[in-house]
C-alpha cells in the first residue's frame, strides 16, 4: 500500500506542477501548486480506498485544495485561483468524461447517461467545494474584522 501512496502522491504533484506551467503560474509558486494538487488528490484517493464514494472523496479533496489555495495566496500575495486551477487538475474527472463520450459514440446510450451523471456530479462537487470554502473564509474574515477590540 505504501508504494501506491508514493506513486499517487508523486504523479499528482507532477501533474499539478506541470499544469501550473501550462497556465503560466509564476515559477516561484510552482512547488506550491504541485503540493496543493498532491494534497487534494491524496486525500481523495485515500478516502476512495476506504470505500467513500468518488463524488464525496473528490469534494473533500477539493476542500483541501481550496484551503491550501487560500493559504498560499495569502502567503505569496497572489490570487487564490493561481493555486486553485492547477490544484484541482488531478481531481478533474477526465477518464470519466472520456468514457462518457466513448459510450455515446459506441451507441451505448444507457451507459453514457449513467457516466454523464457521474462526470457532472464530480465536476459540480469540485466547484461547490471551492466556492463553499471561499464563501466561509470571506464570512469569517469579515466577522473577525468587525469584532470590537
Amino acid at each position: 500500500m505504501d508504494m501506491r501512496v508514493l506513486v499517487q502522491a508523486l504523479s499528482s504533484f507532477v501533474s499539478a506542477f506541470f499544469f501550473g506551467i501550462i497556465v503560466n503560474v509564476p515559477r516561484k509558486v510552482l512547488f506550491n501548486c504541485g503540493f496543493t494538487g498532491m494534497a487534494g488528490w491524496i486525500s481523495a484517493w485515500i478516502l476512495m480506498q476506504l470505500g467513500v464514494s468518488q463524488i464525496i472523496a473528490v469534494f473533500i479533496g477539493s476542500i483541501f485544495v481550496s484551503f491550501l489555495s487560500i493559504y498560499f495566496a495569502k502567503k505569496n500575495r497572489m490570487p487564490a485561483t493561481t493555486f486553485n486551477i492547477p490544484g484541482v487538475f488531478p481531481l478533474v474527472p477526465g477518464i470519466a468524461a472520456y468514457q462518457t463520450v466513448n459510450a455515446f459514440v459506441s451507441g451505448d446510450y444507457i451507459l453514457g447517461m449513467g457516466l454523464i451523471v457521474k462526470t457532472f456530479s464530480i465536476s459540480v462537487s469540485i466547484a461547490l467545494a471551492i466556492v463553499m470554502v471561499e464563501v466561509f473564509y470571506r464570512f469569517f474574515v469579515r466577522m473577525a474584522s468587525r469584532r470590537p477590540q
